[in-house]
């Protein structure tokens, strides 16, 4: 389905530039561009969803400039360009990727070669951000984290229900030394721009209903269950998030 939808989009998206670059050379388009400034601004567009979709922070801010420029004129910013709207965009990205820190991948651009420097961020950025380690025993979990890194460790013996709810955080679940109270426990997931990690036993067993907004991959599972546990049952709503299931 995911893949369908994403043909149709990217479909509709190219006939729509098409029809874009046949109207602005026939002068119908209220401000004229130029044929080149046109394939620019389709191209620049198609990097801007791009960096969008994969995440890529530096990629997004500088389509948006490089876009921002082509349009300079009727957008009354001439005085701005070139090096003001680049030295924002370099500042934007900057301040973009410390807030949201490894929610996006910052990429930096230079003769043709692409250079991650996510781990150097993360070495800069991490006295911005609160990292705590708690453990938890009752039968009804609740995390609720806002631009933060947390790792729970649940020895629950009777456990029911976990409710995660977090935005623009990292959050560990160890699961290794919990007993579920019967033969199901749910997992109720409230994430935007959050990375969950759920560490389970082998012998549990995932059923996931949850439902995924913008930009959000789906559930990644590392390692096979062995059966004969109980099974965690996953629901909730994900955004711009990643959930992944490991075994141990």
């Amino acid at each position: 389905m995911r893949g369908k939808v994403s043909r149709i989009f990217w479909g509709l998206f190219f006939l729509a530039c098409a029809i874009f670059i046949v109207l602005n050379q026939m002068g119908i388009w209220t401000y004229r561009l130029g044929f080149w400034a046109a394939v620019g601004t389709v191209i620049f567009a198609i990097s801007l969803i791009d960096g969008l979709v994969n995440r890529r922070i530096t990629e997004a801010v500088f389509s948006v400039a490089f876009i921002l420029m082509i349009f300079a004129q009727p957008l009354h910013i001439t005085k701005l360009v070139p090096w003001t709207i680049l030295l924002a965009a370099v500042l934007i990205s900057i301040g973009l990727g410390i807030i949201f820190r490894n929610r996006f991948h910052t990429v930096v651009y230079a003769n043709k070669k692409i250079k991650d420097f996510r781990d150097k961020r993360e070495n800069i950025t991490d006295h911005l951000f609160t990292d705590t380690v708690t453990k938890e025993d009752g039968a009804h979990i609740l995390v609720k984290q806002t631009m933060s890194d947390t790792s729970k460790y649940i020895h629950s013996k009777a456990l029911e229900t976990i409710d995660v709810d977090a935005k623009m955080s990292d959050v560990n679940l160890y699961l290794d030394d919990t007993q579920a109270a019967g033969e199901t426990v749910t997992l109720n997931l409230n994430l935007t721009m959050t990375d969950l990690t759920v560490y389970l036993p082998l012998s549990w067993q995932v059923e996931s209903n949850m439902t995924s907004g913008f930009m959000t991959g789906d559930l990644e599972i590392d390692g096979t269950s062995n059966g004969g546990g109980p099974t965690l049952i996953i629901g909730g709503h994900t955004s711009m998030s990643d959930v992944e299931i490991k075994y141990v």
